[in-house]
Parts: structure tokens; C-alpha cells; sequence
């Protein structure tokens, strides 16, 4: 087997490159999306917060839990007195229901790890002045699996 970067291995890459544009160009697209993609998460600077952190910020600071999850989804299930502003309530600006919480501890509940609402809505938020905001670690997911209290009362 020959040296990695040998002239050789050089030469094959090239070929293959050269025969296979299409599937590079879809590769480089891929990575320079990835490498964009990280470097927001990176300058957003928005803190994770576990259930337990997240708690005791709430109910010792005077925070907020606001879940951005559609209505009907935190009907079924939300942590006690979380607020229900959906992210498309954040993105148009709707955010009287939280005025006065822009000193105090804001801790974004949605689906999951991967729910990519809460972390903008979170970035929004940081940019409209809120100074301490949060997305709570593994969402309403986590907390469940967690088994700590859920409630469907408003």
C-alpha cells in the first residue's frame, strides 16, 4: 500500500476529482456550510443550561422558562408557569409578555437537542437586549427523560 501523499496517491486524487466534479463541489458546499454553521454557534455565545441549573436560575433570579414550541405541542405537556411564545412570535418581535424580564434570567424550552428554533429565537433575544438568555440543555425532551413535573394547565 503506498504513502498517502505520495505523487502517486496525488495523481489518483486528481483524477478522481476531476472525473467526479459534481460530487466535489456538493462535498465543499457541504464542509464550507458546516465550518458557517459552527462559527454562529460559536459568536452567538448562548449558554446551555441544565434542568437543574435552570431551576434554580428561575425560581432564585426571578427568571423565565418560555417555551417556543407551537401551542398545541405545549398543551400537552409544558414545565409549570413556562410561558408559551412561539418562535414565530420571537422572529416577528412579540415579546411584551417578557418586557421585564431583560435583566432576569431567560431560559428558551423547545423539542429537543437539536431544535434549531430555540437557538435562534435565543439570538434574537440577546440581540433585542435580554441579558442573560439560556436554552435549556436536551429541551422539554431532556427534562422528561429526566422525570421531573410536567403540567398542562395554562
Amino acid at each position: 500500500m503506498g504513502d498517502l501523499f505520495s505523487a502517486e496517491s496525488m495523481a489518483e486524487y486528481s483524477a478522481f476529482a476531476s472525473r467526479h466534479l459534481f460530487m466535489i463541489g456538493i462535498w465543499v458546499v457541504a464542509l464550507v456550510a458546516v465550518i458557517f454553521v459552527q462559527i454562529k454557534i460559536w459568536t452567538a455565545n448562548i449558554k446551555k443550561l441544565t434542568a437543574s441549573v435552570a431551576s434554580f436560575r428561575v425560581n432564585h433570579e426571578d427568571g423565565v422558562f418560555v417555551d417556543v414550541r407551537q401551542a398545541a405541542i405545549f398543551s400537552k405537556g409544558h414545565i409549570a408557569g413556562a410561558l408559551n411564545i412561539t418562535a414565530a412570535e420571537i422572529k416577528s418581535g412579540k415579546l411584551q409578555r417578557i418586557e421585564n424580564a431583560r435583566e432576569k434570567p431567560v431560559v428558551l424550552v423547545g423539542k429537543d437537542k437539536f431544535d434549531t428554533d430555540t437557538f435562534n429565537c435565543a439570538r434574537i433575544l440577546k440581540k433585542n437586549g435580554y441579558k442573560q438568555v439560556y436554552t435549556l440543555e436536551g429541551g422539554i425532551n431532556q427534562w422528561a427523560i429526566d422525570n421531573l413535573p410536567l403540567t398542562t394547565k395554562r
